[in-house]
């Protein structure tokens, strides 16, 4: 087994880990919308690692980035103002999150969640396409 066949099959293994421990936990509190999300999300994130791994060299910048496949300075510098966005993102998602809460009572905390995970999710695919499309 070559290295790059260990490293596509180590990062498959975290995501399937991910979708296992996720799948558990939703099992217990028994919601079925957090399970097609992460099923969603899951599949979405091992067909990138593949196609990464399987052909690198076709790989887009913002590919690279998806999948955190990063090969160069370039991209680790791409990825860390990408990920400055999201945290931004999520630094105003937790001042709503927190003035909802405080002044509603229609929202439970799975939902609560549910989006906060969605919205950071979007936001960081769309970080990654728009520092990739900045530097160029």
């Amino acid at each position: 087994m070559s290295r790059t066949d260990r490293a596509l099959a180590l990062n498959i293994g975290v995501v399937v880990a991910a979708v296992v421990a996720a799948a558990a936990l939703i099992w217990v509190t028994g919601n079925v919308v957090f399970l097609i999300v992460i099923l969603a999300v899951a599949g979405s994130a091992t067909w990138n690692i593949i196609r990464i791994f399987r052909r690198p060299d076709e790989a887009s910048d913002v590919d690279r980035l998806n999948s955190m496949k990063y090969l160069d300075e370039r991209d680790r510098s791409l990825a860390l103002q990408a990920f400055g966005i999201v945290g931004i993102v999520a630094l105003v998602l937790t001042v709503v999150t927190v003035l909802v809460t405080l002044f509603t009572d229609a929202l439970g905390a799975e939902y609560i969640a549910l989006v906060q995970f969605v919205v950071l999710f979007g936001s960081w695919a769309a970080a990654n396409s728009y520092v990739t499309r900045k530097q160029q």
